[in-house]
């Protein structure tokens, strides 16, 4: 259940940033939004004449965004102006490393007293994780952030986002009786259609940014799902490819 109260405090404050946007005639920026602000803002289009929002969360495909509030006029290249930085954290030993998943780094990032909203994606590729953040907090993560669970670690603000590596994925494929939401998840959890579509029913499962509540949702090619308990996944509907049974094939990546 949405809390309206809690709703309603968020949007005056992004009109906050809005009113000082356009009266200071300067970009002002969020924290890192969650899907339930991002969705919030992203409906609400226009805040006043002259005041454009852009999202960027440190790189084109991240999940986890900030908002911008730009002045029509504004000539600086957008997302260059964004206070969003990329920090690498490479093992100090990488024979003896432990293999690590998204929630150690992020507990332990959180362990040092820095509100989730202040960081954004986290991205693993093999023992070296990628993590973005404010700007303001990349210094004192950098300084104080120097063990996950039980490997000692490094860090480095990296001078530029070419430098981080593409989203890993798991690609899978699969057959559904149609694209119906309830059967594409299905699919991607390998949970039958009643379970999947409890999963629906109940809020969890947000697609491209909306929550879907409605096991009968009619799914686009290359949507991207996030599923609360089993990841996030983009879809691939394959153009007229069927079993000899008459259902469709897709494929779909696992977000790693």
């Amino acid at each position: 259940m949405r809390d309206e109260k809690k709703d309603q405090f968020f949007l005056r404050h992004m009109q906050d940033l809005a009113n000082r946007a356009f009266q200071g005639n300067y970009p002002v920026f969020t924290d890192f939004l969650t899907t339930a602000e991002y969705m919030l803002l992203s409906a609400r289009q226009h805040w006043m004449p002259g005041i454009r929002t852009v999202y960027w969360g440190g790189h084109k495909d991240c999940e986890h965004v900030t908002g911008g509030f730009f002045p029509k006029d504004w000539s600086g290249t957008e997302v260059q102006m964004f206070p969003v930085v990329c920090i690498r954290v490479i093992p100090l030993q990488e024979k003896y490393a432990q293999t690590l998943e998204h929630r150690d780094y992020l507990g332990a990032i959180l362990n040092l007293g820095i509100e989730r909203s202040k960081i954004g994606d986290i991205r693993i590729c093999r023992k070296t994780a990628y993590v973005f953040c404010k700007e303001e907090f990349a210094s004192f993560v950098v300084e104080n952030f120097t063990t996950v669970k039980h490997t000692s670690i490094r860090c480095e603000i990296l001078s530029s986002t070419a430098m981080v590596p593409q989203q890993q994925y798991i690609e899978k494929s699969g057959s559904v009786a149609s694209v119906r939401l309830d059967n594409i998840v299905s699919a991607m959890t390998g949970l039958s259609r009643g379970r999947a579509a409890d999963l629906v029913r109940q809020g969890y499962v947000i697609a491209d940014h909306a929550g879907r509540t409605s096991v009968s949702f009619v799914c686009r090619d290359e949507m991207i799902f996030t599923i609360k308990g089993y990841g996030k996944y983009r879809l691939f509907i394959e153009k007229d490819a069927y079993t000899k049974k008459g259902k469709q094939k897709i494929k779909y990546y696992k977000y790693i």
